[in-house]
């Protein structure tokens, strides 16, 4: 059932009660409660046929065409104020293109008043190109919708504004196009600050690495004419390993940012994983890593996810202060296929992760409050999130941290 038909039946209830009219109102009751158990939709259809029905039992014919009247008013009222309020701009288009309907939003957004547009073709209004929007509109023709479709419309100053554009068709009973509604926010300023964020952050990044090369080179030479074990060359050897982190998260961001939902791709977890236990192994001779992965599991996720395992996996040993740190992974999935997750565990014995290094990980947004160390944490969050994946942080079972991170499973 469609949703408007649902808020008519239930404007029309209203309405019968406002006007007193007790026993229609009582007669949909009793209809709704008997039909409780019945679909949603089904009922909502059967609920509309017998308020009808019953508007003409308990009512003359006279005052059953204004309770039908006010009620549909009172609908289209609260739909016409919830378009012009809308600062976005919202407007509909008859099957040869020409724009019947323009709201507020559209004037403010786009700079043409009502009668500058009406029953102009929508591509000579918008489109810096004639042709640009046809293949959009024949989309929807064919009974398809447009889902954030990302284009360029041209204001009536004659700028041009970077847009995102939610469309779908009109259709009568009978399946034929009407016309179509859109919904069209301007981005321009968005993308502007996306664009010189972009260029600040390259350029950066180019220039922190050639500067931390240049006193890198510099720092080796030094280091030569003093002790190997001098305390602030080490510090300063640090320092400079984290700068470089830094600009590579910076770097992954940008791409996670970038890409998107383009940037998802199947990984076996087994071979990743195996990976990085190796040359985990091979840095921390000292710690006990042990696995359980199950075989040929394969994952959807962002192709950076390898980058969160790294961050997650080198934190586990990193501020492990146990005598003998020891990483546990574990891979599985959903009991049934159905399930369509898997599951990857990583659990220490460390001294366990801080509350604001776990807010990291579970908030939405950075704050003063729980601001971490570094990036490493926050872009493991992006990326996992970007893999429409979830992660948990919980107690492992000897004190330390558990990481869960769930993701979608790969379907042959």
């Amino acid at each position: 059932m469609r949703g408007e038909v649902e808020q008519l039946v239930g404007i029309l209830f209203r309405t019968l009660a406002e006007e007193g009219y007790t026993e229609a109102q009582t007669a949909l009751l009793d209809t709704y409660q008997s039909k409780a158990d019945t679909d949603r939709e089904e009922l909502a259809e059967e609920l509309f046929v017998e308020v009808v029905t019953n508007l003409s039992y308990h009512l003359e014919t006279e005052t059953e065409v204004e309770v039908l009247v006010t009620a549909i008013e009172q609908l289209l009222s609260w739909f016409s104020s919830l378009v012009e309020a809308a600062p976005v701009a919202i407007l509909a288009v008859e099957t040869d293109g020409q724009i019947e309907f323009w709201n507020d939003g559209a004037e403010r957004v786009f700079g043409w008043s009502k009668s500058e547009v009406h029953q102009r073709p929508y591509q000579d209004v918008f489109a810096a190109s004639s042709d640009e929007m046809e293949p959009h509109l024949a989309q929807l023709q064919d009974g398809k919708q447009l889902t954030g479709l990302e284009t360029q419309h041209q204001h009536k100053d004659g700028s041009i504004r970077d847009v995102r554009i939610w469309a779908a068709p009109f259709r009568t009973r009978h399946e034929r196009f009407e016309g179509a509604t859109f919904v069209i926010s301007d981005v321009t300023e968005q993308k502007q600050r996306e664009q010189r964020l972009s260029v600040l952050n390259r350029v950066l990044r180019h220039n922190i690495r050639t500067d931390v090369n240049i006193i890198h080179g510099h720092l080796n030479q030094l280091a030569e004419t003093v002790d190997d074990t001098t305390e602030h060359l080490r510090v300063m050897e640090d320092r400079l390993s984290n700068i470089i982190q830094l600009s590579d998260a910076a770097r992954h961001i940008e791409q996670l940012r970038d890409e998107g939902e383009d940037g998802l791709t199947t990984i076996e977890l087994e071979s990743v994983i195996q990976e990085r236990v190796t040359r985990l192994r091979k840095e921390s001779a000292n710690a006990t890593i042990r696995t359980t992965l199950a075989e040929s599991t394969a994952v959807v996720a962002h192709e950076l996810l390898p980058y969160a395992l790294d961050n997650i996996l080198d934190n586990a040993l990193e501020h492990n202060d146990a005598e003998t740190p020891l990483v546990e992974i574990a891979v599985s999935t959903g009991e049934t296929a159905a399930s369509g997750q898997t599951t990857v565990s990583v659990a220490d014995n460390g001294p366990g992760l801080p509350d604001h290094e776990q807010a990291v990980l579970t908030s939405e947004e950075e704050t003063q409050l729980n601001h971490s160390s570094g990036l490493g944490l926050w872009l493991t969050r992006w990326i996992v999130r970007n893999s429409s994946g979830t992660l948990s942080v919980n107690k492992s079972t000897w004190g330390g941290t558990r990481i869960e991170i769930r993701l979608p499973t790969q379907t042959s």
